[in-house]
């Protein structure tokens, strides 16, 4: 399964490597790492090249085959923000995006119309998918609180996502009052940027700078990835995973999308040493959220696992079983052979 929740647009750059660090997790090692950490994103990954379609870029036209709810907007209005927020029945974090979603339409029911359009989905045809979509919508109930649309074939994926260099999903754009698009990010992390738009106060250099600095983030979490394939540099991909844990991504969804990357590894030179990172990274994510996240649970679990803790896999990935949210049932499946693997090693 993968456990990626973070997926940031970026094209990998080169780098030149430096002397690789010794191996450690978050929590160990500091100081052996310090000056390591003292390089720039910018100085691993190179410049960072703002996308075709970005802030200040005049927002493409909608596509839309079918509003499966709420209003429709035939076109974006003068004088009115709008929300056009990416997502797909597949991804686990445009779900779990969707209430706060519905809260910011509720909050700001008067000044700016949120809609969702549904890309990336794999159904034979259109009639098909928006049938699909209508149902899956239906369902959702008030998660899904706001208009919600269903593109033209790959109309708005090919004209919006790919032309702002936006490779994962949930994205967000939010469109100001002149129809020029003013922000571009995940839905999560759009409250503020959508209070300065509506009030008419937005500081587009500070957001693009923010978005450089994503990007960056992003492009460094390719080259991390990029150095566990098999035949890769690994030691280049753990001063990677050092420098970002240490300074730059150290939020749950981060530490997790690096432990997991490393736990599923099938990298010919992978050791404890690796697994200790993923290890004490995924401690640091689980202490982060009060230990009541069964996904982290999952990769902590596994993590202990190879570092044969396996009383204590047993015990995390038992209380992830638990903490599943019905919407994720499809994986429950997988998550019991990891712990029945976890009892048998024990």
């Amino acid at each position: 399964m993968n456990h990626s929740l973070t997926a940031i647009a970026g094209l990998c750059a080169g780098l030149t490597l430096l002397t690789s660090p010794a191996l450690s997790g978050p929590e160990q090692d500091k100081q052996a790492h310090a000056g390591n950490d003292r390089l720039s994103l910018e100085e691993i990954v190179g410049e960072v090249k703002l996308p075709e379609l970005f802030i200040g870029s005049k927002a493409p036209e909608l596509q839309i085959a079918k509003y499966v709810k709420g209003d429709s907007v035939e076109q974006f209005q003068d004088g009115k923000v709008y929300v056009v927020e990416f997502w797909a029945t597949w991804c686990g974090p445009c779900i779990a995006a969707f209430p706060h979603l519905s809260e910011l339409q509720a909050e700001h029911k008067d000044d700016a119309q949120f809609i969702g359009v549904n890309i990336w989905e794999r159904f034979p045809d259109q009639a098909t998918r928006i049938n699909e979509i209508e149902k899956f919508v239906a369902d959702q109930g008030d998660r899904m609180s706001y208009t919600v649309a269903v593109e033209v074939d790959s109309k708005m994926s090919d004209t919006w996502m790919l032309p702002a260099g936006q490779n994962g999903i949930p994205a967000a754009f939010i469109v100001d009052g002149t129809g020029t698009i003013a922000w571009v990010g995940h839905p999560m992390a759009m409250d503020a940027p959508l209070e300065s738009v509506i009030e008419g106060n937005f500081d587009a250099s500070d957001a693009i700078e923010n978005y450089k600095n994503d990007t960056r983030i992003g492009m460094a979490f390719e080259m991390f990835e990029s150095g566990l394939k098999k035949g890769g540099d690994i030691e280049q991909s753990m001063m990677i995973a050092n420098i970002l844990s240490n300074n730059h991504a150290s939020d749950p969804g981060s530490l997790n999308r690096m432990a997991w990357s490393l736990l599923a590894s099938e990298h010919e030179k992978l050791n404890e040493k690796h697994y200790q990172f993923a290890y004490d990274a995924m401690k640091k994510a689980c202490e982060k959220t009060n230990w009541e996240m069964w996904m982290l649970l999952d990769t902590y679990a596994k993590a202990a696992h190879k570092l044969g803790k396996n009383d204590e896999a047993v015990k995390w990935q038992t209380k992830a079983i638990e903490l599943m949210p019905e919407q994720y049932e499809r994986y429950k499946p997988e998550l019991e052979a990891a712990l029945e693997t976890y009892k048998n090693a024990g």
